[in-house]
């Protein structure tokens, strides 16, 4: 668990939850809530503390040892079939293997044309969707999907997410272009 895995690398390297805490510029509550299970830190803090500890994402969130580079490419070989991206909507991160795209019914000239979803899981009901970003453009869309699909294809963990827009509500049920 990441739990875990980030309580045992702080302690092997002789930090403590406050040090730790001020790198990541979070509370050192945080860093306890990270170790306890019960949060989680979002993207950004995820990459600050592979590259701190020097691990890839792939070791820091599985709860697999690698024991030398040859191990470490057998394992992100095989688990290139998914890539961890952060929702540009929600802030959620997640690792998906399937992308979907839905189209803005009724598109006026401050709407976005696509939105990106991700599927990160399967049940009895269907594909678990989750909204990662809106997309001024249909160009916009096939070029961020065709950038993820290359990432995924050189076995990449992590994907930040970069032709999208940024969008607010207008009134209920509207959004709108961020510019």
């Amino acid at each position: 668990m990441f739990s875990e895995k980030l309580q045992k690398l702080r302690k092997e390297r002789g930090v403590s939850q406050e040090e730790l805490s001020e790198i990541l510029n979070v509370s050192r509550q945080s860093i306890s809530k990270y170790e306890n299970g019960t949060s989680e830190p979002n993207f950004e803090k995820l990459l600050i503390l592979s590259k701190y500890f020097n691990v890839s994402l792939d070791e820091l969130l599985d709860n697999t040892n690698f024991q030398n580079s040859e191990q470490r490419l057998v394992v992100k070989n095989i688990q290139s079939n998914k890539i961890l991206i952060e929702s540009k909507i929600d802030g959620k991160v997640s690792s998906f293997y399937k992308f979907i795209n839905s189209s803005v019914f009724g598109k006026k000239e401050h709407h976005p044309e696509m939105m990106l979803l991700g599927v990160d899981g399967h049940s009895f009901w269907g594909d678990n969707a989750v909204a990662l970003a809106w997309y001024a453009t249909k160009n916009d869309y096939e070029k961020e999907l065709q950038a993820i699909m290359e990432a995924m294809s050189k076995g990449e963990a992590a994907y930040h997410l970069k032709y999208y827009v940024n969008v607010k509500k207008k009134g209920i049920f509207d959004l709108e272009i961020i510019r």
